[in-house]
């Protein structure tokens, strides 16, 4: 039987080949991808009718073929993977619709690598941006939690040991920040993926006088892409969003590993709400917190993927090859839409995230996490030096420790007989600014540098972050708005030439 697609082969696609290689893809074919084809074909339909490559009465009889096939949807395309891909596809559902000697014009100036490099830079786009949009809901609820927890006394840690006292709100707004550069690698993403593959053809442009410009503007990018070769072969633009992905996914997992420890009985700092868990069929008592579970192992799969995608890239030639431009990126797509899927979860951790104030700040006056502040007090009111007092204070914690008691038994005569031990004398010291020094409110409020965790800090910082959340989403809403508007230019244009 004949090839589906090229007389050059004689033979049908083997049921293997069109098993293994070509179906997978075309089964993906869905409404949006259809839309973005049949923006795609309209866009260089009008282009070559503009420039006369075409005539007008075929453009418009391929441009009413494509409006029917979109009314058709993505079910009346025949994705027998005898067709190879898609294009050849919806090529064949457009000779059907509008005749086949019509159709075969549309295919002037252009090859499938050109079409296929358009189609995933859009297709890169919509999901940057819906990516974007959705990284700001999360972001927007962590800073609103950041907020209202700004107040809220709690451990911080080093090496998960109790190091000295900050804030939840403080916490997430640290959160808050690495989200925000996690946007900002999306967007740039975003920036250098604005460019139209479109009329370079296989890989060395083409004879036909063709207007780049016009189709890169029809179908919303800055401009064409250039040179022609690596316009079509490159797909990094997938694995550097695969990258920023990847980096925010490390993001999220490690945040949720510190909530996970939090919500653990031993720890019992954090709650959530039982809507946000899971539980055992087996141990009636079991809460299990699967979602911050999920975020540590979509890390893991988003880093398989872009090892996977780099090393299979990796070994190709720079060229178009399916382990360069379609099965080695693969499993980019998947895990982008995991990716925004996890998004709105995040958000809803942000949203219902409880910590216990009460206990927590109870484990901040017993864990000695304001030593450091009881060392600064010493340097400042009896002019010793840091070390000296680290020395002093360290000594003073290990004799507690050694009695078996707790921060609140470091009083001045424990520390004086540390003092006379290390450094050989004694402070005149009040037990009541011993006590004023080891307070884990006050470390907090003590702690005024920018970057600090005094609330007033704080609150500065997220208002600073919030309205940098309201750039960078008003930004995300004009690129919106520029694709909407050439959409609609391509839409009037093809009315203009079907009317």
């Amino acid at each position: 039987m004949k090839n589906s697609v090229s007389s050059r082969l004689t033979e049908r696609t083997a049921a293997e080949v069109a098993r293994t290689i070509y179906e997978p893809p075309m089964q993906g074919f869905d409404a949006p991808a259809l839309e973005r084809m049949c923006a795609l074909n309209e866009a260089h339909a009008a282009m070559l009718a503009a420039r006369g490559l075409i005539p007008a009465d075929c453009a418009r009889d391929i441009l009413r073929g494509i409006a029917q096939i979109r009314a058709e949807g993505p079910a009346a395309i025949d994705l027998d993977p005898q067709f190879e891909d898609s294009y050849f596809a919806f090529e064949n559902r457009l000779g059907q619709v509008a005749g086949k000697a019509v159709a075969g014009w549309l295919h002037v100036g252009r090859s499938r690598n050109d079409i296929g490099s358009t189609l995933d830079r859009m297709a890169a786009r919509e999901t940057c941006l819906a990516l974007l949009a959705a990284m700001e809901e999360a972001r927007r609820a962590c800073l609103a939690a950041a907020g209202r927890h700004v107040l809220t006394v709690m451990p911080g840690y080093t090496h998960l040991q109790p190091a000295q006292p900050i804030t939840f709100g403080y916490y997430l707004a640290n959160v808050a920040r690495g989200m925000e550069r996690e946007h900002e690698r999306l967007a740039a993403v975003l920036d250098r993926l604005d460019a139209c593959p479109l009329g370079s053809a296989a890989l060395a442009g083409t004879s036909f006088a063709i207007n780049r410009d016009e189709t890169a503007d029809l179908l919303g990018f800055a401009g064409p892409a250039a040179p022609g070769l690596d316009a079509v072969a490159s797909r990094d633009f997938v694995t550097e969003l695969l990258w920023a992905v990847t980096s925010a996914q490390v993001l999220f997992s490690r945040v949720a590993q510190d909530l996970y420890v939090f919500t653990t009985w031993e720890f019992g700092a954090l709650t959530f709400p039982d809507r946000v868990a899971g539980t055992s069929s087996i141990m009636p008592q079991k809460k299990n917190m699967l979602p911050l579970e999920y975020f540590r192992a979509e890390a893991g799969r988003s880093i398989g993927a872009l090892a996977g995608a780099l090393a299979a890239v990796k070994g190709s030639n720079y060229s178009i090859g399916l382990d360069s431009v379609r099965e080695g990126v693969a499993d980019a797509w998947p895990a982008f839409a995991r990716f925004e899927a996890g998004l709105s979860l995040l958000r809803l951790i942000f949203e219902t995230a409880t910590p216990d104030a009460e206990k927590l700040l109870a484990r901040c006056k017993a864990n000695f996490s304001t030593a450091t502040d009881l060392a600064d007090g010493l340097v400042r009111d009896f002019g010793i030096s840091f070390r000296d007092a680290h020395h002093v204070v360290g000594r003073a914690v290990q004799m507690v420790l050694a009695a078996g008691g707790g921060a609140e038994e470091l009083t001045v005569a424990v520390l004086n007989e540390a003092a006379e031990a290390e450094i050989g004398r004694s402070f005149d010291l009040p037990e009541e600014r011993l006590r004023r020094w080891m307070d884990p409110v006050e470390a907090v409020r003590a702690r005024t540098v920018p970057g600090g965790t005094a609330p007033e800090v704080v609150s500065a910082l997220l208002a600073e972050m919030e309205a940098r959340l309201a750039a960078d989403a008003g930004l995300r809403t004009r690129r919106s708005a520029a694709l909407e508007a050439a959409s609609e230019r391509l839409a009037s244009r093809v009315a203009e030439l079907t009317a």
